[in-house]
């Protein structure tokens, strides 16, 4: 064949090459990388959450607590009443409720007794109550969390739970207590522990 005749030239093709299936274009700029969330920005999070899972663990502990519990005009005292319960019942189911928590025997306060025994010289009324007993007690455990929380705690120990009955009503005995306070987890705990306690006396006379 002569060069007449001759095939033309090839010319690289100028078109754009097709994309496989499944396979995407390289992009011409770099990629961006993800920015990372900030500390600062999850702590307030992480605070919100464990504030919600500690108060949701104390309400589940208290909701054991009989329809009777209520709060009493002094601030942040629990009181629950066992109509038909004589005081002696209660302070025994009271003590060996304390017990089954593992804690030590109570220190007993005879509260009702001074009161009766003082009366003639400080002129107060002798039969405010027909029985009454403060029972305190301490979880070395607990005491040891309060306290690596804030040194000051130490005056939230020990903790008192209380039983007695009035003169005119002497077979309907009542427990009150005083709950800390505290936002804290070793708040959550003692408040749980004394929750349990008086539901433990609660079924010991027949309450639950």
């Amino acid at each position: 064949m002569n060069e007449a005749t001759s095939a033309p030239e090839a010319r690289p093709s100028t078109a754009p090459i097709p994309s496989r299936p499944g396979l995407r274009p390289a992009r011409a700029t770099a990629r961006t990388p993800p920015r990372k969330r900030t500390t600062a920005l999850c702590l307030p999070r992480a605070r919100f959450l464990l504030r919600t899972l500690r108060l949701a663990a104390t309400c589940a502990a208290f909701a054991f607590a009989s329809a009777t519990s209520f709060a009493a005009p002094g601030e942040g005292i629990m009181v629950e009443h066992f109509p038909g319960v004589p005081f002696a019942d209660l302070r025994e189911a009271l003590a060996d409720a304390i017990a089954d928590e593992g804690l030590s025997a109570p220190v007993v306060s005879r509260f009702g007794a001074m009161l009766e025994r003082t009366a003639p010289d400080l002129g107060h009324d002798p039969a405010l109550y027909g029985d009454a007993e403060i029972l305190s007690f301490c979880s070395a455990g607990l005491a040891a969390r309060l306290v690596a929380e804030a040194r000051e705690h130490i005056a939230l120990c020990p903790l008192s739970i209380a039983v007695y009955s009035l003169p005119h009503t002497p077979r309907d005995a009542t427990l009150a207590w005083r709950p800390p306070t505290l936002d804290s987890p070793g708040g959550d705990a003692v408040r749980a522990l004394m929750a349990r306690i008086v539901v433990g006396a609660a079924r010991l006379v027949g309450r639950r």
